[in-house]
């Protein structure tokens, strides 16, 4: 992207905001303000959710799925009867309808909805390519989330530091250990 080659360059974010749009919106000024390019896209329906999860090689290294997740996946919604919503779990989207549907070639990608810390997510999106899946593996409070984001991109952006030592380093501030963000990482080779 034109933004690294800058005098002062400037990382690029991809942000997916699933559902709900507050955090996401949060989530990018937070990122704009390290001096990241944000992009920000605002899926509206599932297949659109899916397509936003089809990257290439040159786009964005860092994925931000913005939203809200339960025991059945990302917080999608309900949908009228003209959309296809059929990959749906009670308005959410499980694990194995990203199983052939995404493309992640050395992404990072970090999810903030609940309980999506999960083996069955982060095998699919290891299989799809990605570097590296990071996710709450429990129910979080909302409130940390950006904070923990905002501290695990100024050590990723700023400090020179590896994905594991940002994310310890953000979870720091956590004495109660209730962000319980799980990493994922592809097998070198």
């Amino acid at each position: 992207m034109i933004d690294e080659n800058f005098f002062y360059p400037r990382k690029p974010v991809a942000i997916v905001a699933l559902g709900d749009s507050a955090e996401a919106l949060l989530l990018r000024a937070i990122l704009e303000s390290l001096g990241a390019a944000v992009s920000l896209h605002l899926p509206g329906t599932p297949g659109d959710a899916l397509k936003c999860l089809q990257r290439e090689e040159k786009d964005a290294e860092y994925v931000i799925l913005s939203g809200h997740g339960d025991e059945n996946g990302f917080v999608l919604g309900e949908f009228v009867d003209d959309i296809d919503a059929g990959m749906l779990i009670d308005g959410s989207l499980p694990a194995d309808a990203l199983a052939g549907a995404i493309r992640l070639p050395a992404k990072t990608v970090i999810s903030t909805a609940c309980a999506t810390g999960t083996d069955a997510f982060g095998q699919a999106f290891i299989a799809a390519g990605a570097r590296a899946y990071a996710a709450p593996s429990d129910f979080p409070d909302g409130s940390a989330v950006p904070l923990f984001l905002h501290g695990l991109f100024y050590e990723l952006l700023h400090g020179g530091k590896t994905l594991e030592e940002a994310i310890a380093k953000a979870q720091a501030f956590d004495t109660g250990n209730e962000l319980s963000f799980v990493l994922f990482k592809a097998q070198a080779g």
